[in-house]
C-alpha cells in the first residue's frame, strides 16, 4: 500500500533538485518521523541532504518570534492585567479569577487566530444584549444586566492589556502566536526567499494560517499537498467541508497542479466491522482479539477516541504483540500517584471546611492505605490504621500523626506534609521534600510518574515566586487541578516499529492496512455541541469564528481520513446508556453503513451470561474440624453462636472454625451496638448498689440524677475519642439518655403503685456443663443482663435496643426454637433459663419464672414475657419444667448435628440474618 506520506515525498524529491532548501511543513512531530522515513526509503541510499521537516505548531512560532506560554503562567500573568485594569469596587479573588479566565483566554485564542477585530466583537457583543433586553416595560437595565455588559467591555481591555504585556515578554498565547505570525509572515518570506515550502496534508485551517499558506503559495516554487478522497470531496460531504471552500476561494489553488492529490481510495473494497458493546471493556477485549488471530500487529493503528482507556487496552494486548508505540502522553490526572496527593489536599481542605484544629479520619486513611505509602512504609502502615481504628480517633491533630509517625519510624517527609505551614511556599516546600523521598524508593515507571507530579509542583512554586496569588491551599488546589490535566508522562518508544497506539489527532497524514477505533459513539466522536465560550453562537457565525459545526467538520475528515487507504478496519462503539443517555452510534458509523453497505458487517459483541443455578456451598467436617468445633464448645458457646448456626451453617463455620472476624472500623457514628452496651452498662452500674434489696422511690429517684452522668461516662469508656456532643452522634446520646430514663420512669411508676422489685442479679454471667444424648460434653455460657423479682415472680430479662413486639415471643412448641432463625429470640432467652436453672438450682415446680424482653424501641408495651398459649388471644407467661424439658432436647439436637462428623455445614441461600442487641 502506498501511504499519502510516501506518495509526497516521491513528488517533493520530483519537484526539487536541491533538498538542502525545501522545507516541509507537516501537521504534527508524529507526521514528521513518518515522513522523514519515506524520504530516506526513497532516495535509496543516495547521499544527498533530508528537507528541514517542521510542525506548525513550531514554523508558526519561528514566523512569529514569540514563545507560547503555557495555560496556568497565562492565568497568573492575566489575574496580573485584571488587578491593574479593574474599575470596579471589588475585584474577584484568584480563586473566583481562576473560574472564568481560562474561558476568556479560550476566547482570545479564537479571536486571534482567526484575525477578528476584537474592537468591534466585543462591541457587537454588548449591542446584542442590549436588543435582547431591550423592552417598552423595563425603564432600567436589572443590576445583572448591568454587570455583564461592564464586563464584557472590560474584556476589551484586558484583552488589549494582556496582549501587550505578553508581546514585552516575547511571549504569547497560541492565538497571539498566530496573530504575530501573520503580521510577520511577509517579512519572513523575503528572508526565506531562496527557501522551497512544501505543506502536507492539512484540511482545517483558522484565518491567520489560510492567509499565510496563500501568500507562500502566490509563489510558484511553494507548494501544498492534500490529503483527500473523492468520497467526501464531490458532493457535500461534511468531511470535505474546509478543502471544497479552499479549493473554490483560494486565488493561488486555481494554478495547474494545486488542487492534487485527491484519489479514490474509499471506493475501494474494504473489511470494514462495526461492532457494538454494552460494556467498554468487552469492546475493548473484542478490539484486541483480532490482533491475535486475524491481522498483523505490525501493520496496525489501534486509535483510542478516549485517551482515558489506555490502561485497559495495554492489559488486554494479546501476547502476540511484542512492540507497542504510544503516541500520546498519559495525564498525570490518571495515574495512581493522583490518588496520593488528593488525600492529602482532601486532609487539609477539610480541616478548614471543618473549622477543627484536627484532621478527618476518612482523609487520613485514604492517605496511609495508597499502595505508594505502603511500598515506602514496608507496610507498617498498616499498624497506623489499625490504632486509629482500635482508638475510633474520628479526627486526628498533628500531634497525634507525628507521635504515631516517630512510633512506627516514618520518615520526616511523610511527617512533615500534615505540619502547619504559615504560607503556600512552606507546603510546597515540604510536598517536594515528599516527592525527592520517593524518588529515592520507586522504580521504572513509577520514577517517571514522580518525575511528572515534582515538575507540577515546581512550576506552581516557580509562578507564586513570582505573582504572590495563591495564598490558601484552597486556590492551591484549583491551581494543581488545572495544571494536573496539562501535564503527561510520555512513553518512549521506537516510532516506527510495532503496533502503532495513539489518539485521533496523531493520525494525521498517517496511513495504516489495518485500523482499529474505539468508542465511536456520538458525543465522543464528534464531541457534539459542548462549548465554553463567552461568545455566542451567532456572533462567531457573523464574525465567521468557528463553531461546533466546524469541529464537528475536522472530526469527520479525520475519521474518513483514517479509514480511506486501511483495508481491515474495526469500529467499536458503546452501546451501553449512561446517566445522560448516550450508547447512540456516532453518525460517522450510520453514514458507513449506508455508503459501504456491501462491505460492512454490523454485529452487537454481548458477554455471554451463564445462568446456573444457584446451588448451597458445603463444607466438610474433616477430623480437624470436628477436633476445633469440640474445642470451642469445651471452652464456652453462648446462645448469639448457636442462633447464627440457626441463620447459617457456613457463616457459623466461617467464625468458628476458621476465625474470620469482620474488620474494625472507625465508628464515626454511634453504631447500634454501641448504644445498646452503653444503655446495658448505665443500667448496670445504676442498679449495682441496690441488689437484693426491695427498690423504692427515693432509690429510683436517686438513680435518675446520676443516669446522664453515667451515660455520658459509658460513651466515653465505648465510643473513645469520638465526639458526642454535635451533630447525629448528640441525637444517639440523648436516645441513650431517654431508653435508661423510660426504664427508670417505669420502674418507679410501677413501685409507686406498689410493686415489689428485687433485683437479684446485673449482667450475670452463667456457666452450666451439659453432656447431650450423643454423649457430646460442653459449656453453655450466657451473660443475662437482668434477673429480678417482682410480686415473687422470678423475671429472667434481657434489654434490646431495637424494636421487640409480643409476637416475636409468642410459641407453644418451643421445641421448634431451634428450626428456624425467626424464633431466635426464644432461642436466646429460653437458653437464659436454662442456664439459670442449672446454674442456680431453680425449681420451676415450686416457683414461678418468666423470661423476656424490655424492647426500648417498644417500651410503652412494658415487659414482654415469653408466651407459651396456643390460643393467639390468651397468655401463658409461666415458664414450666415441661417447657423447658420441650427446650433442652431441641438445643441438644442441635448441638449434636453441629458437633456430628456425617453433617456437613451447608450454607443456608435464605438467610435473613439482621444484628440485635
Amino acid at each position: 500500500m502506498d501511504t499519502f506520506l510516501a506518495e509526497t515525498a516521491k513528488a517533493v524529491i520530483a519537484k526539487q533538485q536541491d533538498l538542502k532548501n525545501t522545507i516541509c511543513i507537516v501537521p504534527s512531530e508524529r507526521a514528521g518521523i513518518y515522513i522523514k522515513n519515506c524520504f530516506k526509503q526513497e532516495l535509496k541510499g543516495q547521499v544527498s541532504f533530508l528537507p528541514k521537516i517542521i510542525s506548525i505548531e513550531k514554523f508558526i512560532k519561528e514566523i512569529s518570534g514569540l514563545e507560547t506560554m503555557d495555560q496556568v503562567s497565562l492565568v497568573f500573568e492575566f489575574f496580573n492585567v485584571y488587578n491593574q485594569e479593574y474599575k470596579g469596587q471589588e475585584p474577584d479573588t484568584f480563586e473566583r479569577f481562576i473560574g472564568w479566565a481560562t474561558i476568556v483566554i479560550q476566547d482570545f485564542n479564537e479571536i486571534d487566530r482567526h484575525l477578528v477585530n476584537a474592537k468591534e466583537m466585543f462591541s457587537y457583543l454588548t449591542d446584542i444584549q442590549n436588543i435582547k433586553d431591550w423592552s417598552p416595560q423595563n425603564d432600567e437595565e436589572t443590576t445583572t444586566v448591568k454587570n455583564y455588559m461592564i464586563f464584557i467591555q472590560d474584556l476589551y481591555i484586558y484583552y488589549q492589556k494582556l496582549s501587550d504585556s505578553l508581546l514585552e515578554k516575547k511571549a504569547g498565547y497560541q492565538g497571539l502566536v498566530y496573530k504575530q505570525a501573520y503580521q510577520n509572515h511577509q517579512e519572513y518570506l523575503e528572508v526565506h526567499k531562496n527557501k522551497s515550502f512544501h505543506f502536507i496534508g492539512f484540511n482545517a485551517l483558522n484565518k491567520a494560517e489560510e492567509e499565510i499558506f496563500k501568500s507562500f503559495l502566490a509563489i510558484d516554487y511553494n507548494h501544498i499537498y492534500w490529503d483527500v478522497d473523492e468520497y467526501y470531496l464531490e458532493n457535500k460531504h461534511e468531511a470535505g467541508l474546509f478543502i471544497r471552500k479552499f479549493f473554490s476561494e483560494w486565488e493561488c489553488l486555481q494554478k495547474e497542479g494545486r488542487k492534487n492529490f485527491v484519489n479514490n481510495h474509499f471506493k475501494q473494497k474494504k473489511n470494514i466491522q462495526i461492532l457494538g458493546t454494552p460494556i467498554s471493556v468487552t469492546g475493548i477485549k473484542a478490539a484486541t482479539s483480532v490482533l491475535e488471530n486475524q491481522i498483523n500487529p505490525e501493520e496496525t493503528a489501534f486509535v483510542l477516541a478516549e485517551e482515558s482507556i489506555l490502561p485497559v487496552v495495554l492489559n488486554s494486548l494479546p501476547s502476540n504483540v511484542n512492540k507497542v508505540n504510544i503516541t500520546m502522553g498519559y495525564a498525570l490526572s490518571n495515574i495512581p500517584l493522583a490518588g496520593l496527593f488528593q488525600s492529602l489536599f482532601d486532609a487539609h481542605l477539610n480541616k478548614q471546611k471543618l473549622g477543627k484544629e484536627a484532621f478527618y479520619y476518612k482523609d487520613i486513611l485514604s492517605f496511609f492505605r495508597h499502595p505508594y505509602v505502603a511500598k515506602i512504609t514496608e507496610n507498617t502502615n498498616n499498624q497506623i490504621i489499625e490504632h486509629i481504628t482500635k482508638n475510633n480517633l474520628v479526627f486526628l491533630t498533628k500531634e497525634n500523626l507525628v507521635q504515631l509517625c516517630k512510633v512506627y519510624n516514618f520518615n520526616k517527609s511523610i511527617v512533615s506534609l500534615f505540619d502547619e505551614f504559615s504560607t503556600v511556599l512552606g507546603f510546597l516546600s515540604n510536598v517536594l521534600d515528599f516527592i525527592n523521598y520517593l524518588n529515592t524508593l520507586l522504580e521504572g515507571i513509577e520514577l517517571l510518574y514522580v518525575e511528572g507530579y515534582r515538575k507540577v509542583f515546581q512550576e506552581i512554586v516557580n509562578l507564586n515566586s513570582q505573582y504572590k496569588y495563591i495564598n490558601n491551599i484552597k486556590v492551591l488546589y484549583k491551581i494543581f487541578k488545572k495544571l494536573l490535566p496539562l501535564e503527561t508522562v510520555d512513553f518512549k518508544g521506537e516510532a516506527l516499529e510495532g503496533m502503532q497506539l495513539m489518539g485521533v489527532l496523531e493520525t494525521r497524514c498517517l496511513d495504516f492496512k489495518n485500523v482499529i477505533l474505539t468508542s465511536v459513539n456520538e458525543g465522543v466522536l464528534p464531541s457534539g455541541k459542548t462549548e465554553r465560550s463567552f461568545i455566542s453562537f451567532e456572533v462567531k457565525k457573523h464574525f465567521k469564528m468557528p463553531t461546533y459545526l466546524a469541529k464537528d467538520a475536522i472530526f469527520s475528515y479525520h475519521f474518513y481520513r483514517l479509514i480511506q487507504r486501511a483495508q481491515n478496519i474495526y469500529l467499536m462503539y458503546n452501546t451501553k446508556p449512561n446517566d445522560f443517555g448516550g450508547g447512540e452510534m456516532s453518525r460517522f458509523l450510520t453514514q458507513l453503513l449506508i455508503d459501504k453497505q456491501e462491505d460492512v458487517t454490523h454485529k452487537n459483541i454481548v458477554a455471554p451470561v451463564h445462568i446456573s443455578e444457584v446451588k448451597a456451598r458445603e463444607v466438610i467436617k474433616t477430623p480437624r474440624v470436628i477436633e476445633l468445633l469440640q474445642a470451642y464448645f469445651n471452652k464456652g458457646v453462648s446462645p448469639s453462636r448457636i442462633i447464627e448456626y440457626v441463620n447459617d451453617p457456613l457463616e457459623f463455620y466461617r467464625k468458628i472454625v476458621l476465625k474470620i472476624r469482620e474488620t474494625d472500623k472507625v465508628e464515626e457514628e454511634v453504631a447500634h451496638n454501641t448504644l445498646g452496651t452503653v444503655v446495658h452498662d448505665s443500667l448496670e452500674f445504676l442498679y449495682r448498689p441496690y441488689l437484693n434489696k426491695i427498690l423504692i422511690v427515693e432509690d429510683l429517684k436517686k438513680m435518675k440524677l446520676e443516669a446522664k452522668t453515667m451515660v455520658s461516662s459509658k460513651f466515653k469508656e465505648y465510643f473513645k475519642e469520638g465526639d458526642t456532643t454535635t451533630g447525629k452522634n448528640k441525637l444517639i446520646n440523648e436516645v441513650a439518655n431517654q431508653f435508661v430514663l423510660n426504664f427508670l420512669n417505669k420502674e418507679l411508676q410501677e413501685v409507686e403503685s406498689g410493686k415489689e422489685i428485687v433485683v437479684k442479679s446485673l449482667e450475670g454471667e452463667y456457666k452450666a456443663i451439659l453432656v447431650t444424648p450423643n454423649g457430646h460434653k460442653i459449656l453453655l455460657k450466657g451473660k443475662i443482663d437482668r434477673v429480678d423479682e417482682v410480686d415473687g415472680v422470678r423475671r429472667i430479662v434481657d434489654y434490646k435496643t431495637g424494636k421487640v413486639e409480643a409476637k416475636d415471643l409468642k410459641l407453644s412448641n418451643v421445641s421448634l426454637a431451634t428450626t428456624d432463625y425467626k424464633y431466635h429470640k426464644i432461642l436466646q432467652v429460653m437458653t437464659y433459663v436454662l442456664l439459670y436453672t442449672e446454674t442456680e438450682n431453680f425449681d420451676l415446680e415450686r416457683n414461678l419464672l418468666q423470661t423476656g424482653i424490655y424492647s426500648f424501641k417498644n417500651f410503652k408495651s412494658g415487659f414482654l414475657a415469653m408466651n407459651f398459649a396456643e390460643n393467639k388471644y390468651k397468655k401463658e407467661e409461666k415458664v414450666s419444667k415441661e417447657h423447658l424439658q420441650d427446650f433442652k432436647q431441641s438445643l441438644f439436637a442441635l448441638i449434636d448435628e453441629i458437633l456430628d462428623s456425617k453433617r456437613n455445614f451447608l450454607e443456608n441461600l435464605d438467610k435473613k440474618f439482621k444484628k440485635e442487641v
